[in-house]
C-alpha cells in the first residue's frame, strides 16, 4: 500500500484477500484523531498504528456466490449521477502529478493474459461488463436470461472493425465465471483479445462541478496503449461503460451507456445496443478525438440516412428473439 492510498483502499485489498466485502469490515488497531473508526476516505498518512504495530479486520465472508467486490466501493465513491466527467473537466486530474505517478506504477506491473492478438488496422473497443452488457444484480434461471439484448449481435458486428477488451470492476474470480457463462470469450463470431480486472484500477483524487475533492476508482486507458503503443491510443480507441467517473483520466474516450437493469421487465425492449452498433459502424473511420461520444444518439440520428442500407441489414439481422 501507498501513504497516499486511504482506509478504504486497505479494505478493498483485504477483500480481495477474505472475501469479506469492504463494508462489512470494522478495522481495529488504527487510530485517528478523535479517536472512533476511520473514514474510508482517510489517507493512511494520516492514521497510526497502536503500540502492537498490529492491525485486525473483523467481518463475515460474503457468501453469496455473485456479489461483485467492487459492492463495497460504492459508500466512498462519487455517485455517478452526481458529476458527469467532459475532456475540459478531466483535465486537471489528467496532469495532476500523483495520479501520473500511479498510471506509471500501475502500467509498470499489468501482465496481460492474451486470449487472441491484436489485428492490423482495427480500431479497439474496451466494453464494462456489469450494468453495460449484464444484468448482475437480477435474479434470473440463466446467465443467458441476464445477458443485455443484442450483445452477440453488437460484438460480432464491431469485431469487423475493432479489437475488443473487456474490463470490469470486479475481482478475477467472480470475472471468469461470469464471462464463461455468457459465453462472451467462446463466440465463434468475435474475439476479446484480453480481460482487465479490478486489480488493474486505482483511486485518484479530482474536483467535481461544485468544487469539491473526489476519491474515486478510475479506468485509465493509458494502461493499455503503454502495451500497445503503435496500435492504439486516443486517436482509435472508445470505452463504453454505464459509470462515467471510471473516464476521468480520458474522458475524450469514453462513452457513458444507459445500465442496462432489471432484465426481467426491461430484456424485451431494451434496444440500445442496435443503436450502438449503429454508431460504432459510423464512426469507424474517423479519428476518434474529433468526436463528441456525449452526443453520440444524436450522430447516429443526424446520419441515419445516409446509413440506411446499413441500419436495414441491422435490423434484418436482430430479428431473433431474446431468450425465454
Amino acid at each position: 500500500m501507498r501513504k497516499s492510498d486511504t482506509v478504504g483502499s486497505l479494505k478493498r485489498a483485504l477483500s480481495e484477500l477474505t472475501y469479506v466485502l469492504p463494508k462489512r469490515q470494522k478495522i481495529v488497531g488504527l487510530k485517528v484523531p478523535g479517536g472512533g473508526q476511520p473514514s474510508d476516505d482517510l489517507s493512511l498518512n494520516n492514521v497510526k498504528i497502536n503500540s502492537s504495530r498490529r492491525i485486525m479486520m473483523i467481518g463475515t465472508p460474503e457468501e453469496e456466490l455473485f456479489v461483485d467486490l467492487a459492492d463495497g466501493m460504492e459508500p466512498d465513491v462519487l455517485n455517478d449521477l452526481d458529476y458527469e466527467y467532459k475532456p475540459d473537466e478531466a483535465d486537471n486530474a489528467v496532469k495532476d502529478s500523483d495520479n501520473i505517478a500511479k498510471v506509471e506504477e500501475y502500467s509498470a506491473k499489468l501482465k496481460l493474459n492474451m486470449l487472441h492478438q491484436p489485428r492490423p488496422g482495427k480500431k479497439l473497443l474496451v466494453l464494462d461488463l456489469d450494468y453495460t452488457l449484464f444484468d448482475m444484480k437480477s435474479k434470473a434461471a440463466t446467465f443467458e436470461q441476464l445477458k443485455r439484448p443484442f450483445t452477440d449481435f453488437m460484438l460480432s458486428t464491431a469485431y469487423q472493425h475493432y479489437d475488443m477488451v473487456i474490463w470490469s470492476q470486479t475481482s478475477w474470480k467472480w470475472l471468469e465465471i461470469k464471462l464463461t457463462a455468457l459465453g462472451l470469450l467462446t463466440n465463434p463470431n468475435y474475439k476479446i483479445m484480453f480481460v482487465m480486472d479490478v486489480s488493474s484500477m486505482f483511486r485518484i483524487t479530482s474536483r467535481d462541478r461544485k468544487g469539491r475533492m473526489r476519491n474515486h476508482a478510475v479506468k485509465a486507458l493509458k494502461l493499455i496503449w503503454d502495451k500497445f503503443p503503435d496500435r492504439y491510443g486516443p486517436r482509435n480507441t472508445i470505452h463504453l461503460d454505464d459509470v462515467s467517473r471510471n473516464f476521468a483520466l480520458n474522458a475524450q474516450s469514453g462513452l457513458k451507456i444507459k445500465a442496462y437493469k432489471n432484465a426481467h421487465k426491461n430484456r424485451d425492449k431494451d434496444r440500445v445496443l442496435i443503436s450502438m452498433t449503429m454508431y460504432l459502424l459510423m464512426i469507424k473511420d474517423l479519428d476518434f478525438r474529433t468526436l463528441d461520444h456525449s452526443k453520440w444518439k444524436e450522430y447516429v440520428v443526424h446520419h441515419q440516412k445516409l446509413v440506411e442500407p446499413i441500419a436495414a441489414a441491422l435490423r434484418k439481422q436482430q430479428q431473433q428473439p431474446p431468450p425465454s
